[in-house]
């Protein structure tokens, strides 16, 4: 293949100053982007092969549109995916300025570390009966303190997870996933601090289980996990 040849099948980005250093895009796409030594500002280092990533993908992961496709042709933006815009959002109830808000909830102090484990699936308890154990996770009900949380007008109660549950094929573990959907909110994750778009556990299990179910409560923000036991022969 041609030197010409080989340019045209890549494709190379650029983040702008615009950058906030939220991590999504050196998460995502490991391989293009970076965060500089200082941790203020990604920054592409890498060109992408042409059609290993849809270029939409890459830009949208952008909170605040700092990223740009620079060479390769942009594709038409799909119709079923719109990148979520805070101006979609519906004011507040509380109309006040998002300065007098943001200065108002940094009096409440910092959140407790059962918060923090909440986002993490880690605030979690496990009770063993006879037949059965049921384990019980207390997920976030608020969305954490961040001055852009009042600046994008973000909502004060934490929109529901999606869930993932199942056994190992020996029925010896529990994997549990979750993650957000919401696309406001994710905008938020990787800025706030341990403000993750998801998480994953594995429980072991003392004993083999052989079916699990479950029920979110969407009030409360609990899971409860329910995984029977197998029969001991």
């Amino acid at each position: 293949m041609s030197e010409v040849a080989a340019q045209t099948t890549m494709e190379e980005y650029a983040v702008s100053e615009a950058c906030i250093a939220c991590d999504a895009c050196c998460n995502d796409f490991p391989d293009i982007f970076i965060m500089n030594p200082e941790h203020t500002r990604a920054k592409a280092v890498a060109p992408s092969p042409k059609g290993k990533f849809n270029p939409w993908d890459i830009i949208y992961v952008c909170p605040v549109d700092a990223i740009s496709l620079i060479k390769g042709e942009l594709p038409p933006a799909p119709e079923n995916k719109k990148k979520a815009k805070v101006e979609d959002l519906p004011p507040p109830e509380d109309n006040r300025p998002w300065e007098v808000r943001w200065a108002e909830a940094k009096k409440r102090g910092p959140e407790s570390e059962w918060d923090r484990m909440k986002r993490y699936g880690l605030a979690s308890e496990l009770e063993e009966e006879v037949t059965k154990y049921q384990i019980r996770f207390a997920l976030p009900n608020r969305v954490p303190d961040h001055q852009l949380k009042y600046k994008w007008n973000l909502p004060e109660v934490m929109p529901d997870y999606k869930f993932d549950i199942k056994l190992s094929q020996n029925g010896k573990t529990l994997f549990v996933k979750g993650w957000l959907e919401d696309d406001h909110v994710k905008k938020l994750c990787g800025i706030a601090n341990s403000f993750p778009d998801r998480f994953y556990r594995e429980i072991i299990l003392g004993q083999s289980a052989k079916e699990v179910s479950f029920n979110y409560n969407s009030k409360d923000k609990v899971l409860d996990v329910f995984v029977e036991k197998a029969a001991i022969h």
